[in-house]
């Protein structure tokens, strides 16, 4: 048993004494395992032998999905040739007006554009007074060359009034722009009787020539009119009986009739100003108005 443990002690102290004795073990420690660069933690490069970084890889988005992964082509640099993509789609092009009258009628405003439908362009405009009056009024145009004719129908309210004031039709607009020679008709009726009896029922037509020696200078004829349509009655002479008196109806036939010149100047990129200077020959309905004018300022779009 002494034998046997005195043994074993032997054998240690060998092992022991042939460690301490090898120079390897006291020239260096054992190498650390390699670095793994996809395990987190991984050690850096030493700050003296900078490595060059490997491109980078496009990485895939949730973007991606409808592409299979594959990432977007790159946007080409600023000032280069190469379209970036698709060019934007040009905005429709919707030929549009602007109108201001002044007149012994007061200020009155119009704003109209024209609508390509196929084959039909439509035409529609809005008219406004100080008197509280909007007017809306659509029809077609036709064009022929030179001419447009342009029919419309409208109808007109009262926001002062809160009432309908008038139906505007038919309506029929002439064009003819074939310069030297520009030519303009307007002829409309309007219908108030259906929600005023004591308003009038009229036929109107505006009608003047313009021959333009220059481009921006236009000078012709203006004719104007106006006949009213039915008899209003104004007052009465007597409630009781009511009785009218005959000065007191507003009579049929024409109202209205006005002879004068006009002047066309184009005021600037898409302006035109138009003078009227008229006299009015129906007296007796205007004795204290004879001179007749209008000026004019449109813009088109």
């Amino acid at each position: 048993m002494i034998e046997n443990v005195m043994g074993k002690w032997c054998s240690a102290l060998a092992c022991v004494v042939g460690l301490l004795a090898s120079p390897a073990a006291w020239a260096q420690d054992p190498a650390p395992p390699p670095a793994d660069p996809g395990a987190p933690g991984a050690a850096a490069a030493p700050a003296d032998t900078p490595a060059t970084a490997p491109p980078a890889e496009p990485t895939a988005t949730a973007g991606d999905a409808a592409t299979g992964g594959q990432a977007a082509p790159a946007t080409p640099a600023p000032g280069t040739t190469e379209p970036v993509g698709e060019p934007p789609a040009a905005p429709s092009q919707i030929p549009s007006w602007f109108r201001v009258d002044a007149d012994n009628l007061g200020l009155q405003v119009w704003a109209g554009a024209s609508h390509q439908l196929g084959p039909i362009s439509l035409s529609s405009d809005i008219y406004l007074t100080t008197l509280g009056t909007a007017e809306f009024d659509i029809g077609p145009a036709f064009t022929f060359g030179p001419v447009t004719i342009n029919p419309m129908v409208g109808f007109a309210f009262n926001f002062v009034t809160q009432q309908p004031a008038a139906l505007v039709a038919p309506q029929l607009f002439t064009y003819v722009d074939a310069k030297p020679v520009y030519f303009e008709s307007w002829i409309l009726g309007s219908f108030s009787s259906m929600f005023n009896e004591s308003v009038q029922n009229y036929l109107y037509s505006r009608d003047f020539l313009l021959f333009y020696p220059t481009d921006d200078f236009g000078i012709g004829p203006h004719l104007e009119l106006s006949v009213d349509l039915n008899e209003v009655v104004l007052a009465a002479d007597d409630p009781t009986t009511a009785d009218v008196n005959e000065e007191a109806i507003d009579d049929t036939g024409l109202s209205s009739l006005q002879i004068g010149g006009v002047i066309g100047l184009n005021y600037g990129t898409g302006n035109k100003l138009l003078l009227y200077l008229g006299y009015e020959t129906q007296g007796e309905n205007f004795p204290n108005d004879r001179l007749a004018g209008r000026f004019t300022f449109i813009h088109n779009f």
